[in-house]
């Protein structure tokens, strides 16, 4: 059973083969956050909330997006609420306009570096979601991956270099302030309307 109570969220949902279970408040910026824990949010919270700050995304496309996260980071063990809103960051919603576009499939920007390089490309979005799991378990443990490597990017990460959201600035982006932005969008999503209404 999840519960939210403000911005607490009980992290112990996860079925994942390699999650662990706690209990920790996304608002609680003293305590680290662990890429390898569990996520609390609904398909439909992630997909709320994102259509919330993308009105012109495609609901379908959206829900089917916010499946894929769950799904694929249960299999890994990897916290999903993370996962989407590095992808909600990477992709400002859903909205693209960088590098990456949307035809791509490659919601965390894998292999786009800047100055046009537009970086991977997946045949599928449940693929190109995959990879990002992947490559988020890629920094944050040393465990051996479920499924099929599909992420080109999976043998130059330094295994477990990263296993806390805070330890994602200056690995995954040069940005000093990338982790924070990840951590005020899952207090974003842990307050959002739709999601305390269940």
């Amino acid at each position: 059973m999840l519960l939210l109570i403000g911005v607490t969220a009980s992290l112990v949902s996860c079925q994942g083969p390699q999650c662990n279970e706690l209990t920790m408040s996304y608002d609680d910026m003293s305590r680290p956050l662990p890429v390898m824990s569990c996520g609390t949010a609904k398909s439909y919270d992630l997909a709320t909330f994102l259509l919330h700050k993308n009105p012109g995304a495609d609901v379908s496309e959206v829900f089917t997006i916010a499946g894929y996260y769950i799904q694929e980071a249960a299999i890994e063990g990897v916290n999903h609420d993370v996962a989407f809103c590095q992808m909600c960051l990477e992709t400002n919603y859903l909205r693209f306009g960088g590098d990456v576009h949307r035809r791509q499939n490659n919601f965390c920007g894998l292999g786009a570096t800047g100055r046009g390089v537009a970086g991977a490309s997946f045949d599928s979005i449940q693929n190109g979601i995959r990879a990002h799991i992947q490559h988020l378990k890629a920094y944050a443990s040393r465990k051996s991956l479920q499924q099929r490597l599909v992420d080109p990017r999976f043998g130059k990460v330094h295994r477990g270099s990263a296993p806390h959201v805070e330890d994602l600035s200056g690995k995954w982006a040069v940005d000093p302030n990338y982790s924070a932005k990840i951590r005020k969008i899952l207090q974003s999503l842990a307050s959002h309307p739709a999601k305390n209404e269940r």
